[in-house]
């Protein structure tokens, strides 16, 4: 079995690129590990304003781990310990975006699905354990804990009800999206007209790199990690990619990766990546997720109904699939 993890590094590159240059104002960037991932930030002004506004971006982004991390104690594991207990208090802010997760869920038919907590600590992509092949039997278990429709939120009482024990939520495929809306608020806040923020590979493009010199963006190739697919020159805009080449590992020259079908317990195989671009305050991670999970022509027909938003699909087979209008997003090579 071979194990392989990858943060993005052909993004990094580019970003590294889009950032070089005679900037008119200093460039200050910062890296550091949170939520599980690498997060670059590059915000471009008057130096001390540009390191407050990081400190602030980098601060909000421990929060809301706080609040949504899986394994780690926060306000939402405490939600999953008390699966089939009763009604748990939880904060407003955590209840909106489950509640987000939740509408995503009843949109696609269970293609996204918060609930897919206990098939994530099977499957151990992101925990403590090593990732491994359980056995169908358990995966079989699993998907009886799964299922976004029987998820009872009481926004009066601000209290979150998960029916059966063993039930729990997982919120990986909405709280980085969140982050980065969150962020676009802080960049306001201190009056930071420029900036890049990559949150493991999910990216908010703020203002332009330059006037009239958009921020470039590459989509990696998911077979080649030195290679890219795609440019996407982007102004005031999100860009997220869900691929099977982030996490995975191989067994019998299978490849199993991170992104599970929450209706069938296993990888999806549908899809090699998917790279999404659409505006500021949009729930692009989880729809980026739903499109990897439905394949190229269920996906496509998904993402006409995300307002404001363009996707590539790379099928199994390697072919690129552009949604509408997004010839004009994305520069395919």
């Amino acid at each position: 079995m071979r194990i392989k993890c990858v943060v993005s590094a052909v993004l990094s590159v580019l970003l590294l690129l889009s950032c070089s240059g005679n900037d008119p104002l200093p460039l200050h960037k910062s890296s550091r590990l949170l939520m599980g991932t690498l997060v670059d930030v590059a915000v471009i002004g008057e130096e001390e304003r540009a390191k407050a506004a990081t400190e602030s971006i980098f601060n909000e982004i421990k929060r809301i781990e706080n609040l949504t991390s899986f394994y780690n104690p926060s306000e939402l594991t405490k939600i999953n310990d008390n699966s089939g207990k009763g009604p748990t208090k939880a904060s407003g802010e955590l209840l909106g975006i489950i509640g987000e997760a939740l509408r995503i869920a009843r949109l696609t038919g269970g293609a996204f699905d918060p609930t897919v907590g206990a098939l994530s600590r099977l499957w151990q992509f992101s925990g403590p354990g090593e990732p491994h092949l359980p056995p169908e039997s358990e995966i079989k278990e699993a998907l009886t804990k799964v299922g976004w429709n029987r998820v009872r939120i009481d926004t009066e009482a601000e209290t979150i009800l998960l029916p059966d024990a063993g039930m729990a939520l997982d919120l990986g495929g909405i709280a980085k999206g969140y982050t980065l809306n969150r962020i676009a608020e802080i960049l306001s806040k201190w009056g930071i007209t420029s900036a890049l923020v990559n949150i493991g590979g999910d990216i908010l493009a703020a203002g332009e790199k330059q006037p009239g010199k958009p921020w470039l963006v590459g989509v990696e190739d998911p077979r080649n990690p030195r290679g890219i697919v795609a440019v996407a020159p982007l102004k005031d805009r999100i860009i997220v990619t869900s691929g099977d080449y982030e996490r995975f590992f191989t067994k019998d020259e299978k490849r199993y990766h991170h992104i599970i079908d929450p209706r069938s317990g296993y990888p999806s195989d549908k899809l090699r990546s998917v790279t999404i671009v659409g505006p500021i305050g949009g729930t692009l991670q989880p729809a980026g997720t739903a499109t990897f999970v439905l394949g190229v022509e269920e996906g496509l027909k998904f993402i006409r109904t995300v307002e404001g938003t363009q996707a590539l699909l790379i099928d199994a087979e390697g072919n690129a699939h552009l949604s509408e209008g997004a010839g004009a997003v994305f520069e395919t090579k």
